[in-house]
């Protein structure tokens, strides 16, 4: 870093908010990271704090600021502070988060004892409900995993259900140790979407069938 880009960043980081903001909608990317490390300390102690991971929690914190710096507009000054509103986008990203990692560790679990048994609804121990719910978590778990590039669906494969290391995968697929952990996580990432889409699909249909046999009832009466 040259003296000149040293002098630059600490201009800008001692600039007021509102001077970074329109700084920000001219694109400038200094005054973004000036941002950043003014409250981002404190937008990743939100995301700790909901997500309760680490990994989770720097992914809040860079959803927050990429958000910040493609939509800046959306932020009014007349409904609070610049930090209130960040915080606030932080708890939602979290939120989002940590659903929609309670949503992919619910079904993989099921999809994983699922492939242990594919007798579960004979078994005396699982309710025929319990039998149900299992296989439909596994279907679509299955169909989301078709989705995933050959690479990302052997490594979720060979990591999540066989129970092999990161550098057993590597070992077994060929491949370096670094490659294997990018694929497993954006392999993740595009599941967690896909698992999330297919919850929200099946609630608005469970809700459009509420409404239809409401109707019904009404119009029997």
């Amino acid at each position: 870093m040259t003296e000149r880009t040293k002098e630059i960043d600490a201009a800008a980081s001692s600039l007021l908010d509102d001077e970074l903001i329109q700084l920000i909608t001219e694109r400038d990317e200094r005054a973004l990271v000036a941002l950043m490390n003014r409250y981002g300390g404190q937008v990743l102690a939100v995301g700790k704090r909901i997500c309760e991971d680490e990994l989770e929690a720097n992914g809040v914190a860079s959803d927050v600021f990429w958000d910040f710096w493609q939509h800046t507009e959306s932020y009014q000054q007349c409904r609070g502070s610049l930090l209130a509103y960040l915080l606030t986008m932080a708890r939602s990203r979290a939120i989002d988060r940590r659903r929609s990692a309670a949503t992919f560790q619910r079904k993989r679990l099921a999809f994983a004892e699922f492939k242990q048994n594919d007798e579960t609804a004979a078994s005396p121990h699982i309710s025929p409900e319990q039998a149900t719910l299992q296989n439909e978590h596994a279907v679509e778990i299955q169909q989301a995993i078709g989705q995933l590039t050959d690479l990302q669906q052997r490594a979720l494969q060979l990591a999540f259900f066989d129970g092999m290391s990161h550098s057993e995968v590597a070992h077994v697929l060929q491949v370096p140790l670094g490659t294997v952990k990018t694929h497993i996580r954006r392999g993740l990432l595009r599941l967690r979407c896909l698992l999330s889409e297919s919850d929200s699909k099946s609630g608005s249909e469970s809700e459009l069938g509420s409404d239809s046999r409401s109707v019904e009832v009404g119009n029997n009466q």
